[in-house]
């Protein structure tokens, strides 16, 4: 205690221990050098002090009394926005390439810019996240999780003042599947964020069926919903006792069905894109359900069911096995950048249909920062599609921990 207290007393010595403490923690996640210029470049740019604190007075932002309740500087969380946007931003460069960036001024001021973005929101994106976690800070990720708590707390607000959603769509409906999505959401973000691959996979696999479903019914009519609350049910009484009800067993003889297929989709009939399908019989499935949600749904994104029935399916031998055969950030990528026009989704239907809102949280606009991120995510896609080889690249700062596990020495 006394050796900390005498370190502190002397500034010269107090920096020094304070580069040499980042050298252990982040060894091997980035270039310890580029990251003190980078932390230095931050926390001397105005904007930080203002963020911060709500004044550009740097003596009141280092004040006693200022420390004395906590409110110091977060070095941490800055050295984790820093370490992941200039990861997300090298990771598909050689290292002549990256080198090139670390040293352009023009690159450095752009980080600066990224991080404090990612600062200005930091208690909107990141209250949940473990101490140790460096995954959570990934823009793609970052930026899902704030603007998934901005809707949470949007739907706290409006719930809690009663507030019905806009003619003629159903409340109740609404708000438990919003409730339901947002949830499960944020679950994906926190098992990310411990690492917890294959409970990962299950639950992501789950939220599409959840999106999908309410894509289909969101705007439907209340016979429409209330069918479904029937069809829900039955299929919840029959994965537990094994019955179905005779009405609903004489409905699907009618239709040609397998009982127990209609009991869990029977649903679908109801949806006005029901009629346009082909082999009807055969469609009481979530296959069935993509093909409606294809041209219900054409307006906001190509083949949008077709789409997600293809990454549910990929789901299934990580759900029902423990093989992963994929890269951890190939992994990530493929699930957030999913989720993320998921979210997307979810949140037009809120804010233009549902509700009136937008998405800025103070001089930030939510949805436009998580589509520079998914674009950005994209280009690495792109670039692990390349070559097989480029996924052993993804892995050399992991490698230099336990387990190719990103997580911050303790």
């Amino acid at each position: 205690m006394d050796n900390f207290l005498n370190i502190l007393k002397n500034p010269e010595q107090y920096n020094r221990e304070l580069f040499r403490a980042y050298k252990r923690v982040f060894s091997g996640v980035i270039k310890e050098t580029f990251l003190i210029e980078m932390i230095n470049r931050v926390e001397e740019d105005p904007r930080y002090r203002y963020i911060f604190i709500g004044t550009n007075d740097l003596d009141s932002l280092l004040s006693l009394d200022r420390m004395v309740v906590g409110k110091v500087i977060n070095t941490t969380s800055i050295c984790k926005m820093i370490v992941m946007s200039h990861y997300a931003n090298t990771v598909a460069l050689t290292d002549s390439e990256r080198g090139k960036k670390q040293e352009s001024n023009l690159y450095k001021n752009k980080l600066v810019n990224d991080v404090l973005n990612m600062y200005r929101i930091e208690k909107l994106a990141a209250p949940d996240f473990s101490n140790s976690s460096l995954e959570s800070f990934l823009p793609l990720i970052y930026y899902i999780s704030a603007l998934c708590n901005y809707c949470g707390s949007k739907y706290e607000e409006y719930i809690n003042k009663h507030l019905t959603v806009h003619s003629p769509f159903n409340s109740d409906f609404n708000y438990r599947m919003i409730y339901k999505i947002i949830m499960k959401i944020k679950a994906c973000i926190n098992l990310a964020d411990i690492r917890a691959t294959d409970e990962l996979m299950v639950l992501y696999r789950t939220l599409i069926e959840l999106i999908m479903t309410y894509a289909a019914l969101w705007d439907g009519s209340e016979v429409v919903i209330n069918s479904f609350y029937d069809f829900d049910q039955a299929a919840f009484d029959y994965n537990y006792n094994g019955t179905i009800p005779e009405k609903i067993r004489l409905l699907a003889k009618d239709m040609g069905v397998d009982p127990v297929k209609f009991v869990n989709y029977g649903w679908i009939k109801n949806l006005d894109g029901f009629r346009h399908l082909t082999n009807k019989s055969r469609s009481f499935n979530l296959g069935g359900l993509g093909k409606i949600l294809d041209k219900k749904c054409e307006y906001f994104c190509e083949n949008f069911g077709s789409e997600l029935h293809k990454f549910y399916k990929a789901c299934n031998p990580q759900t029902h096995g423990t093989m992963l055969i994929m890269n951890y950030l190939q992994l990530e990528l493929h699930i957030f950048q999913n989720i993320a026009v998921m979210l997307k989704f979810v949140c037009e239907i809120m804010s233009e249909h549902l509700f009136s809102f937008d998405f800025k949280y103070g001089n930030i606009d939510l949805i436009d920062e998580l589509n520079v991120a998914l674009n950005e995510s994209g280009k690495i896609s792109d670039w692990l599609k390349q070559d097989d080889k480029n996924l052993d690249k993804t892995n050399i700062e992991y490698r230099k921990r336990a387990v190719c596990c990103m997580r911050m020495k303790k």
